[in-house]
């Protein structure tokens, strides 16, 4: 069914106004007003924080996998030494 020009400019801002609501929606049960903008700015500073939080917990762990790799051929090295030293 074709549909005339007028008709589907309504349903278009009824979608774009139904997509507003329900954005403003998930921001509010986030507790971000999304008329104000201090309170965006708080919340893109969470959202910072919580990816300089995730990038550090990232390295502390890589750290943590690396010195205990380094400890595990520190020890298998020490142990074939004494081994062939024991000979």
């Amino acid at each position: 069914m074709a549909q005339a020009p007028g008709e589907i400019m309504t349903h278009s801002s009824e979608v774009v106004d139904a997509a507003d609501l329900a954005v403003k929606k998930v921001f509010y049960l986030l507790g971000v007003d999304v008329d104000n903008a201090a309170s965006i700015e708080s919340f893109r500073e969470d959202l910072r924080f919580g990816r300089r939080l995730r990038k550090l917990a990232n390295s502390g762990v890589a750290g943590i996998v690396g010195l205990l790799a380094l400890g595990l051929v520190t020890a298998l090295y020490s142990g074939i030494l004494n081994s062939l030293k024991g000979r």
